[in-house]
């Protein structure tokens, strides 16, 4: 595939020893874009680049050459988006009710953007696909918005979201100055202090609380000469009766705000943080945003960064508040979560440099009216590699200043070295595009501007003059002049153009969209039938029924089909179907009461007594009798050799091999179950299984039949052994039985069958169904005193 910016960059003047004419190497075919996006782009350069700004001369032979055969397409390939921005949008203002604010060139792009990406979208815009050898619908992913340089993306990024357009940028900044995140610094600010008028403000009129700003103007009455704080306070004090709906919203925050301050004095701000997502459902609420899994990616950001602040040494809201406050002061930020990747369907957003060597169906080449980055030209003193040092001359005695020859020398060949440079990167942008591409700028003055186009109607070179190009303050002031002489840009120029210029095969479609028409109107009762404005006032049905009504119902009393099988595992331990069935009597474990613990009051680890706990123990019990040799006359001294070796291997830990009970395992050796093991034929220990038994079997307590599902269980059996009797499935228990049981074991066999019997009986069906071989025996074998108990079926 061929690079034309490779052979742009080569048009640089340059010889192998530095000097002399130079070399142009020329490309004979690009192989990326239709033809009527080459067409357009060879139009605009003819006029724009030659060896006065762009270091080369745009000739027949530097023209972008058709190598890709693309299907007959009725679409206009390359269009010009200019918006026109008046001196200001104004309402009406009734009373209590604000001024609407000019809209932001970047706002009113994204926008002009979102609504053609819609279009092409919802229309389902083919774009061809090499991989399928036709054509398909366009996707997300197939757009591209190329910038100069990112300070855009983030308000492009907000914008898209609004308009429910998935979008992804790569952006090192941006995290505080999004508004999700932006709201609970401010509540997060006024729970360390409520005394803050706009914090506290941001969060009276956010969804948090969801103020409008009549409301906030009858709250204020209430304090007027303090603080906004204040004038809370003295709204609930005074204005109950007066004002019930407010007064709802602002005693039920105020009250939660006094909660959220005790919190904040005795906890973390991690655990502040996401107490407030809980109380106020501020997370749920953005998730259903547009870009919502964004937005929720942020929280969960601000949330895990509270976390790793809190790591350190630094405790408290106010420090963890003045930490990035600071940050904020120097200039720093974080990237914004990533929760959509670069390779989803997603529209992305780049710079025009990172664009170098790609290819995209439909590329935006958006911000075209930005002026270009001059502020090194207006440094007092220059340097240049050729002509040396520059400075500005200043006077001995009057002490004023004057630009010197050789300053004014260099500063004009960096202007054209700058220029040269931009118009490169225009042609990067312009040359990205396959099938379609959209040029957009804004015109803070439509009149003036296409006033000084019209100009060059009276031009007949192809070559714009070279001042009317050195004097171009953005990439605007090079499309401009260019475009307006074309016959398809009528829409700027009503004059009639018969010359080679305005004929040329490219077409071009150029359109003026005014800023009124990309203001998005809010939503006003006053806009609704009286009926209906009546209704919705006072919280009621609206008497209307749309042909939607059927599906909205529908879909809100929608019920998923299978919401029994989803309250339930589909793969469960044997161990938590025993603690699910089992029965919990006083001497339990693991029942319900003796299970509350309260870890408020743990004291710190390194205070804590070092002592295994029960299941710890047991653990290792496991671990010893899986590994220890089984030979007749075992006694402790062979045992605890043994255990040493484990813990020499790693197998054991120290702690492990303290808490073995040695004397209960050379009795179990010296019982008639344990001789058994010894002289059997066939030992397996702790042996893992996996078996798939009918839900109704595992979760006994349902009410109702779970058809066809299966739960996949899943267990280790302590030990299997095979003798003259058949199989024996035999469990080694460390419970404690002396001293524990009314009775002592005899009166402890009911309560530990009860305990144990659905455990044992699970690893027998698994033995059966896996083996296809009966189980002769099970057997419960306790440690604790050396007790055998048989489960029978």
């Amino acid at each position: 595939m061929a690079e034309p910016f490779l052979f742009l960059s080569k048009y640089k003047k340059f010889t192998q020893d530095g000097s002399g004419p130079g070399l142009r190497i020329d490309l004979s075919r690009n192989f990326r874009s239709r033809a009527e996006v080459l067409d357009g782009t060879n139009y605009l350069f003819k006029q724009v680049m030659g060896e006065k700004v762009g270091e080369i001369a745009y000739d027949i032979d530097a023209e972008l050459k058709l190598g890709a055969q693309y299907p007959p397409s009725s679409e206009m390939n390359a269009e010009l988006l200019l918006i026109s921005k008046g001196p200001g949008i104004t309402d009406e203002a009734e009373e209590g009710q604000f001024d609407a604010e000019e809209l932001e060139t970047v706002q009113l792009e994204a926008r002009l953007m979102a609504s053609k990406i819609r279009e092409l979208v919802h229309s389902r815009f083919q774009v061809y696909d090499r991989k399928l050898n036709g054509t398909r619908n366009i996707t997300y992913k197939d757009i591209v918005i190329l910038l100069r340089s990112m300070p855009w993306a983030p308000q492009i990024l907000e914008e898209f979201k609004q308009q429910g357009i998935p979008v992804y940028a790569s952006l090192s900044n941006g995290y505080f100055e999004a508004t999700e995140v932006a709201i609970m610094m401010s509540l997060l600010k006024v729970i360390d202090n409520p005394y803050q008028d706009i914090p506290l403000a941001s969060v009276l009129r956010s969804p948090v609380i969801g103020l409008s700003s009549n409301e906030l103007a009858t709250i204020k009455l209430y304090g007027n000469k303090g603080a906004f704080y204040d004038a809370v306070k003295g709204f609930l004090a005074e204005a109950g009766r007066e004002h019930q709906g407010l007064f709802a919203k602002i005693s039920g925050f105020y009250s939660s705000l006094q909660g959220w301050r005790d919190l904040a004095r005795k906890g973390s701000v991690s655990d502040l943080i996401w107490q407030l997502y809980r109380d106020t459902k501020f997370f749920d609420y953005v998730g259903g945003m547009p870009g919502g899994k964004q937005r929720q990616a942020n929280l969960r950001a601000f949330y895990d960064r509270s976390r790793q602040y809190e790591s350190t040494s630094f405790r408290g809201l106010f420090r963890f508040l003045r930490f990035i406050e600071r940050m904020q002061e120097r200039g720093d930020d974080l990237g914004a979560a990533r929760a959509l990747g670069e390779q989803e369907d997603v529209v992305r957003i780049m710079t025009t440099h990172s664009s170098k060597g790609l290819e995209f169906p439909v590329v935006f080449a958006a911000g075209l009216a930005r002026q270009f980055n001059m502020m090194d030209l207006n440094k007092k003193h220059l340097l240049d590699k050729e002509l040396g040092f520059g400075t500005k001359y200043i006077h001995p005695k009057y002490r004023i200043s004057y630009p010197t020859l050789p300053l004014t020398a260099i500063k004009k060949k960096m202007k054209v070295e700058l220029l040269s440079e931009e118009l490169r990167v225009l042609y990067v942008a312009l040359t990205r595009a396959k099938e379609k591409l959209f040029l957009i700028g804004t015109m803070k003055d439509a009149e003036k501007s296409i006033g000084s186009w019209t100009q060059m109607l009276e031009h007949k070179d192809w070559l714009i003059p070279d001042h009317e190009r050195l004097a171009a303050k953005s990439y605007l002031d090079w499309i401009g002049p260019a475009i307006i002489r074309h016959r398809d840009a009528r829409v700027l120029s009503q004059s009639e153009m018969t010359s080679a210029i305005a004929d040329d095969p490219s077409k071009w479609s150029v359109s003026i969209v005014e800023e009124s028409d990309l203001v998005q109107e809010e939503f006003s009762f006053d806009d609704i039938q009286s009926d209906r404005k009546e209704a919705l006032e006072n919280g009621e049905p609206v008497p209307l029924e749309t042909k939607w009504a059927g599906e909205v119902e529908e879909r809100l009393t929608w019920k998923y089909s299978f919401q029994d099988a989803a309250v339930h595992r589909a793969k469960q331990s044997v161990s938590e179907i025993k603690r699910q069935q089992e029965y919990h009597d006083e001497y339990s474990d693991t029942s319900i009461l003796n299970r509350k613990r309260n870890f408020l009051y743990d004291r710190p680890t390194f205070m804590q007594e070092k002592k295994l706990t029960a299941a710890e123990q047991g653990t290792a019990l496991h671990a010893f009798m899986q590994h220890v040799p089984l030979k007749k006359g075992m006694d402790q001294s062979f045992l605890r050799n043994y255990a040493a070796e484990l813990v020499s291997k790693e197998i054991l830990t120290s702690d492990q091999y303290d808490a073995l009970q040695f004397e209960h395992i050379v009795s179990f050796f010296s019982s008639e179950i344990g001789l058994r093991l010894l002289m059997a034929d066939h030992v397996s220990r702790e042996v893992p299984f996996n078996l798939a038994l009918p839900a109704e079997e595992v979760y006994k307590e349902h009410q109702t039949p779970l058809d066809n599902e299966s739960v996949l269980v899943q267990g280790i059996i302590d030990c299997l052994f095979e003798d003259s009797n058949g199989l024996v499935l035999l469990d080694f228990k460390t419970d404690a039985i002396q001293g524990r049981f009314q009775g002592g074991f005899e009166g402890a066999k009911e309560i530990l069958k009860d305990r144990y019997e659905v455990q044992v009986n699970l690893y027998a069906l698994a033995v059966e169904k896996i083996l296809k071989r009966p189980v002769a025996s099970k057997y419960l074998y306790f440690l604790d005193g050396g007790y055998l108990l048989e489960i029978k079926k």
